[in-house]
């Protein structure tokens, strides 16, 4: 049976700035290259793992769906040019995925909390960052036009179809008011979703919807 490198300890930074992202952990031959490192939503990423020996390889993204509002899967990998090679299905949510690996069904599932797969839109990484989502949304109404205040603020249940992480994601549902439009009739709502850049991260705005 081939040996799996660095099994149980393996630690990638996926940098977010960066176009591609390849960061080994010192000591430990794994790598793995995703490109875009931020892809924009409905667009494709590949992968290419390397310094695994493995007979097979397959990566998922934990929390990502297809359009049937369904787990998208594990998905093979392509064994070329000396690493496992392969394209990501696009994810139907925009938002950050856990990138898993493992050997075959069955085996032990590979895995580390600097492996992420970021799908935002163009802009999202230069927003300002906050220490808690509730900030995120207070910011947002800040942003707008026409003197606007913030008059309700909650957590809001996700809805089925979002299999997201919950540490690195935040639903807020809020109300608002426009200078001059202060009548409880006259109320606005939205939903926020803030995003966490990384489990140690801080928050931004992710999107902003009519419906959750």
């Amino acid at each position: 049976m081939k040996r799996l490198a660095a099994a149980f300890a393996l630690c990638v930074v996926l940098t977010p700035a960066a176009a591609s992202a390849s960061i080994p952990l010192p000591g430990s031959p794994l790598d793995i290259v995703l490109r875009p490192a931020v892809a924009e939503l409905g667009s494709a990423a590949t992968i290419a793992v390397s310094g695994i020996d493995a007979p097979s390889l397959q990566v998922r993204l934990l929390g990502a769906t297809n359009s049937a509002a369904k787990p998208a899967g594990w998905h093979a990998l392509t064994f070329v040019r000396s690493a496992w090679r392969g394209t990501l299905p696009p994810p139907e949510l925009r938002g950050i995925y856990p990138v898993e690996l493992r050997v075959r069904e069955g085996s032990p599932v590979l895995r580390s909390p600097d492996w992420l797969y970021r799908v935002f839109a163009p802009g999202t990484l230069t927003r300002p960052s906050f220490t808690a989502p509730e900030q995120v949304a207070r910011w947002w109404v800040r942003t707008l036009p026409g003197n606007a205040k913030l008059v309700a603020l909650k957590p809001w249940p996700r809805p089925a179809f979002d299999l997201r992480d919950l540490a690195l994601h935040r639903l807020l549902v809020l109300a608002y008011t426009l200078k001059g439009h202060a009548t409880v009739r006259e109320r606005l709502g939205i939903f926020v979703t803030a995003v966490r850049d990384g489990y140690a991260g801080r928050w931004r705005l992710l999107e902003a919807t009519a419906l959750p």
